[in-house]
């Protein structure tokens, strides 16, 4: 070999290894960490069904949806009065997933499930109100804008509103 071809094969070895190491740090690694978080997090069993009532109800227009374990969706909703009721399937993107399954704890969960009695809800003038039945690891919790202790405040009832959001706005 020559010296001229041997160079050649050194500068290409060379730039091949910076190429590569760039590429997994900046790359490759950031997403590993993603993915161990997603991963950490499937442990944990955690469905939700919601039901719109109020009044919608007049119409029989109140939307619903359910999300499995998976992050998959089934969501029905009415897009007119007097028209069928649609059903749209697909997954949540990652991060609401991952933010339902972070602040959908069982002391969030006992909290915002405590029964009360209020004084006026969006229902009582024709307005919405929204019933949560979710069940993590096999406990049921029901959460009701309309006679639980929900904090509209809180992360777990601002990323449940984010859901509802995510559907009205998604382009379904």
């Amino acid at each position: 070999m020559k010296r001229r071809d041997i160079a050649n094969i050194l500068f290409t070895f060379i730039v091949g290894l910076v190429a590569g190491v760039y590429l997994y740090f900046w790359g490759f690694a950031p997403t590993v960490n993603k993915v161990e978080t997603v991963v950490e997090e499937v442990g944990v069993t955690l469905t939700v069904t919601a039901e719109a009532y109020g009044g919608c109800d007049r119409t029989d227009s109140c939307p619903s949806f359910y999300i499995a374990d998976t992050g998959s969706y089934r969501f029905f909703y009415t897009p007119r009065v007097n028209a069928e009721q649609v059903r749209r399937e697909g997954a949540l993107p990652l991060a609401m997933q991952r933010d339902l399954k972070r602040y959908a704890t069982e002391s969030a969960l006992t909290s915002y499930s405590q029964p009360t009695s209020p004084a006026m809800c969006n229902s009582f003038a024709d307005g919405i109100d929204v019933e949560y039945r979710i069940e993590l690891e096999g406990e049921l919790y029901v959460l009701d804008s309309c006679g639980t202790d929900v904090n509209p405040n809180g992360l777990l009832w601002q990323t449940l509103s984010s859901i509802w959001d995510y559907f009205e706005t998604s382009g379904l």
